[in-house]
């Protein structure tokens, strides 16, 4: 059974650079695709008249972007959901049917009723499937290749499977990356002797060879590039999607509390986003 992309749609620019980025996505690996706009009902009347226009302004915005996804020469299978709601609730419950939502996202915007901003974030600590986020501007010139962060947790595996599944389906590198720094307590700095840094050292040799096992295996024409960074983690993953045009970083499960926030690893790359960045869950 082929893969099923969401497509978050809003009609705007930010929105038509994720939308083209997961038709990209799409034909390449053959998804089918759903286009999904939520009319945000947080400033709307109660009143039925009101929600029946946003209804149907919504499925006009719908159709406006099907038109677009088939003028770009789009030619998988294509549907489209409108729906008045609160977005987060309704595209959380939308990824209960999906391989991956794709959305937009524009640093600092505050466009009401948008998935732009601190929704992406909301959005991709509650999402059921991984969850891309698109830049609607891309940093620097990335050449092709795919940034994980390892850090032996469950929700590293996911992000490392993920990650070495996309690089070896496009045929780009894989960068395995393990970020550390040593505990800086003031006044015993003194305590990090050379010996206990290197055995941190020589712990995380072991972990990222530990996250990375077996995929030589599954995935023989995979290049991996492990590295050891002694840095803040987001810091470390920014420095090395320099040169890589995708990021995937893992959260933690869905239990209790943890699945309304992500790790600060995750947001704060989502925070910086310079690329597409996209959220495993564990």
């Amino acid at each position: 059974m082929s893969e099923k992309y969401i497509i978050g749609v809003d009609g705007s620019e930010q929105g038509r650079v994720a939308l083209d980025w997961g038709l990209a996505r799409a034909t390449q690996t053959g998804a089918s695709v759903e286009l999904l706009y939520v009319a945000d009902d947080s400033f709307l009347s109660e009143s039925v008249a009101f929600l029946s226009e946003a209804q149907q302004a919504s499925e006009q915005m719908l159709e406006a972007e099907r038109a677009y996804a088939l003028a770009a020469g789009f030619t998988g299978t294509i549907t489209g959901t409108a729906v008045v709601g609160h977005p987060i609730a309704e595209v959380e419950e939308a990824s209960k049917r999906a391989d991956l939502v794709i959305l937009g996202a524009h640093a600092g915007s505050k466009l009401s009723g948008s998935f732009f901003g601190t929704r992406a974030v909301k959005i991709a600590a509650v999402a059921h499937c991984p969850v891309a986020v698109v830049p609607f501007e891309t940093q620097g010139d990335p050449t092709p290749g795919v940034v994980v962060g390892v850090d032996g947790s469950e929700a590293s595996q996911k992000a490392i499977a993920f990650a070495a599944e996309q690089a070896s389906m496009r045929g780009v590198p894989l960068i395995a990356v393990y970020a550390w720094m040593p505990p800086l307590t003031p006044g015993l700095e003194y305590l990090w002797s050379e010996e206990l840094v290197e055995s941190q050292r020589s712990a995380a040799e072991e972990a990222i060879a530990i996250g990375t096992a077996g995929l030589a295996t599954r995935y023989p024409d995979l290049k991996i590039d492990r590295r050891i960074v002694q840095a803040p983690p987001v810091a470390a993953l920014l420095q090395a999607a320099e040169n890589a045009d995708m990021i995937v970083v893992g959260s933690r499960g869905r239990g209790g509390i943890s699945r309304l926030l992500l790790g600060s690893v995750s947001h704060g790359v989502l925070q910086a986003l310079p690329r597409t960045t996209v959220v495993t869950r564990a």
